[in-house]
């Protein structure tokens, strides 16, 4: 069972919308605005994106459309790197990121092993049925931060309601329950030695309990 200190951690909870276009012309470092082409739909004021070859998030202000499809953004902030017309651009996901003050998170990886017998005694082994992931999460919070105007709380997310009412579930299956991806990055306080990201997609509570300093979660994937 792997452990994570959550005080050195960044939780992101993100969901799968995701929108895709390229750069309708080069943008110099420090632009603020892109055309954009070939996106289907309208982004949203909130939302945020990145461009091939430039990790940075950058967050969308203001947008314009034609004929219903976005064709051009406005954005903050300005770019870190230059655009080269063509390039990618992703929109999305909806995410909320949950600074841990206190609290652990665990996490078990299962399988199933079949032992069959012949006539009582062993006689081969086979590996059974796909098993989840049991996650728990047991944590006090110091800030959420949403990548989409006010923040949702944890349970929103989870829920899909309230401020999250709007999110999209990360499984590639419309007809599967909504689930949200658990994203852990983990940044131990010895000069980013040994940091890492924990992906755990496609996650849906199972068990969610309340006090009034903690909250605790238990989902499977």
């Amino acid at each position: 069972m792997a452990q994570v200190d959550l005080k050195y951690a960044f939780i992101k909870i993100a969901d799968g919308y995701s929108k895709t276009g390229t750069a309708g012309a080069a943008g110099s470092i420090g632009a603020t605005t892109l055309t954009v082409t070939g996106m289907t739909g309208a982004v949203a004021v909130g939302d945020t994106f990145t461009v091939a070859g430039d990790t940075t998030e950058y967050t969308i202000s203001a947008h314009t459309e034609t004929l219903g499809n976005t064709s051009s953004i406005t954005f903050s902030p300005g770019l870190v790197a230059a655009v080269t017309s063509g390039a990618a651009i992703t929109v999305g996901p909806h995410n909320l990121i949950v600074k841990i003050g206190e609290g652990n998170l665990t996490y078990s990886e299962k399988r199933k092993i079949d032992y069959v017998l012949d006539r009582g005694r062993l006689d081969t082994v086979r590996q059974g049925d796909e098993q989840p992931v049991e996650v728990k999460l047991d944590f006090m919070w110091e800030f959420l931060r949403a990548a989409t105007g006010d923040p949702p709380t944890v349970e929103d997310a989870l829920k899909q309601r309230g401020n999250a009412a709007n999110w999209i579930s990360s499984s590639s299956d419309p007809c599967e329950p909504y689930c949200v991806d658990i994203i852990i990055d983990y940044i131990p306080p010895c000069g980013g030695i040994d940091s890492e990201r924990i992906i755990l997609a496609d996650f849906r509570y199972e068990d969610l309990a309340h006090d009034q300093w903690s909250q605790q979660l238990v989902m499977a994937v």
